[in-house]
């Protein structure tokens, strides 16, 4: 088997474990699994911080570690707020701008011994897992919902899908802004002076999109990252 067709096999077959594996606080599967190379990073802590810091300072987004009003289990969070905002004078009340927000878990991963992996490209990979996702932003009175929104709504390509909207839609939009820095295909920006790209993880590795909504993995989609040496 070539190179090429080792690597497919691993992209395709990253053998996610059980949502059981996560704490009973965790309402979702994770959408985001980062997996890097052990010959990349000498240590687990290494590889955590090598990824968390790269997106820090990609996204330009504000570190949480605690305490937290809802950690959903997870080690720390980051966060990003007044995004894309939405106006529309025929339904004033509803206007908001929007948040992405991402968890972290790392530790109940470790503790399993489920941080490390052997692939099917024969390699040892440390990984970690994130639970990303876009909504409508943490002070607005509608947080976190809205449905009629043509951002953060059931609308557009989302209008099919029924069930809850965390794990339809704002989900999937949060990691299309980590992968691409685009939300429903748009290039996203800060609402600052600069109006600088918010960007995302994109080129530091490459990239897998899983289906989701299969066994306990409640997430329409779930994005694999790979940081190869």
């Amino acid at each position: 088997m070539t190179a090429a067709l080792v690597l497919a096999a691993a992209l395709a077959d990253p053998r996610l474990p059980p949502k059981s594996a996560f704490p009973p606080e965790t309402p979702r599967y994770p959408n985001v699994w980062f997996y890097i190379d052990a010959r990349r990073a000498g240590s687990y802590e290494k590889a955590v911080k090598l990824v968390t810091e790269r997106l820090r300072r990609a996204m330009r987004m504000r570190e949480y570690h605690g305490p937290f009003d809802n950690p959903e289990g997870c080690d720390f969070e980051a966060r990003l707020e007044h995004l894309q905002p939405w106006e529309d004078p025929a339904r004033r009340r509803l206007q908001h701008s929007h948040a992405f927000h991402i968890r972290y878990y790392y530790r109940t991963l470790e503790r399993a011994k489920l941080h490390r992996i052997r692939l099917a490209d024969g390699r040892d990979y440390w990984r970690f897992a994130a639970s990303a996702h876009y909504e409508v932003e943490h002070t607005n009175p509608n947080h976190a919902d809205v449905e009629a929104c043509p951002i953060c709504g059931r609308t557009g390509e989302y209008e099919r899908y029924t069930g809850n909207l965390v794990e339809m839609v704002h989900d999937p939009l949060g990691l299309e802004l980590v992968l691409a820095g685009k939300i429903r295909g748009q290039p996203v920006r800060h609402e600052d002076f600069d109006q600088l790209p918010v960007g995302g993880i994109g080129g530091l590795g490459e990239q897998r999109v899983l289906e989701g909504l299969r066994g306990d993995q409640n997430t329409l989609r779930i994005g694999v990252v790979f940081l190869r040496r």
